[in-house]
């Protein structure tokens, strides 16, 4: 059986061979219309026509591949930021490769690899510690960072001075200052920042018996599970999560508790991952907009690497409070 190349594609939808290069090149914008372009992809399909990748880098000595890189793909947040940023790499004419940087301690390595072998044109990194920040700096043309360890070279931000205000406005319209906070193990400074403006917040509150209690955790269920126990054993009223995999761990030790969610202990989670409807009662979270960051990333990586001129200015994310049965007593 004959293979499918560019010129049978070409002839079949009645189109230049270049006009076919273009479009999946993805160099086609004001040389190649909308209509010829869908054309184009309509007989590729139909005749199973793929693309040599490695043909098109040796040509024009660019990928039309970039990266991803989170600190753990299972988390479903950061599952739902790579979701969306492939859908928007694609309709831009990119694949979307991932690394997890927490499951391989040599991603940068990797990261390198790639660079050099010219096998991807660019990079969004999520969470990076400043070590391999200072070890990338040669690529800084290249990357997007979101929410890095240093604040000089973070390209996406999330705004958590203000949110973290607008969570604890709930601790007073419930009139609950016994605090607890279930917080993350992960040493990353996006955390450490967070973890700061929850202890100044709580310094704030203006209440003589208020208290409070920490304890820290890993996402492995049945260690959170424990470290909820021994949180909720503090008996806060109110307990601030990390992450709604945490508080999804506290409804858990609550329930072996009997503890009795809003009545006995108010709980806000982060993210609003879809565990929040699961709960009973659902879970108040921080609302980060997913869909949006990982479009937003995967443009200003594009804009980067592009022929652009202009320079990238810093996106700062608003978020918002999701008030669900949790806090709701």
């Amino acid at each position: 059986m004959s293979t499918v190349n560019s010129k049978d594609v070409a002839r079949l939808a009645n189109v230049s061979q270049s006009a076919v290069s273009l479009v999946f090149s993805g160099r086609y914008q004001g040389r190649v219309s909308e209509k010829t372009r869908e054309k184009i992809l309509c007989v590729a399909k139909e005749l199973g026509y793929q693309p040599n990748i490695n043909a098109q880098i040796l040509r024009s000595g660019n990928s039309r591949t970039v990266a991803f890189i989170v600190p753990d793909i299972q988390q479903p947040y950061f599952g739902k930021v790579v979701h969306a940023a492939e859908l928007s790499a694609t309709k831009s004419g990119y694949s979307l490769i991932l690394l997890d940087s927490y499951a391989n301690k040599q991603w940068s390595e990797h990261l390198f690899s790639l660079f050099q072998s010219k096998l991807i044109s660019g990079c969004i990194i999520y969470s990076c510690e400043k070590k391999h920040i200072e070890l990338l700096e040669n690529y800084r043309d290249k990357l997007i960072f979101i929410e890095s360890d240093d604040e000089k070279n973070n390209d996406i931000l999330l705004d958590i001075d203000k949110t973290i205000k607008s969570a604890f406005s709930i601790t007073h319209k419930m009139k609950r200052f016994k605090v607890g906070f279930f917080r993350s193990d992960i040493p990353r400074q996006h955390f450490l920042n967070r973890h700061k403006l929850f202890n100044n917040e709580f310094e704030s509150l203006n209440y003589v018996e208020k208290s409070k209690c920490v304890v820290y955790s890993s996402f492995n269920l049945a260690e959170a599970t424990q470290n909820a126990a021994s949180l909720l054993q503090q008996k806060p009223n109110i307990v601030f999560c990390d992450d709604d995999l945490l508080a999804g761990a506290l409804y858990r030790a609550a329930k072996q508790l009997n503890i009795t969610i809003p009545k006995d202990v108010a709980v806000i989670g982060f993210n609003d991952t879809d565990l929040c409807n699961y709960l009973n009662p659902e879970l108040s979270t921080v609302k980060i907009p997913t869909q949006y960051i990982g479009e937003l990333a995967i443009k200003m990586l594009l804009d980067k690497i592009s022929d652009r001129k202009e320079p990238i200015k810093q996106e700062v994310i608003k978020l918002e409070i999701i008030t669900r049965g949790s806090t709701q007593f």
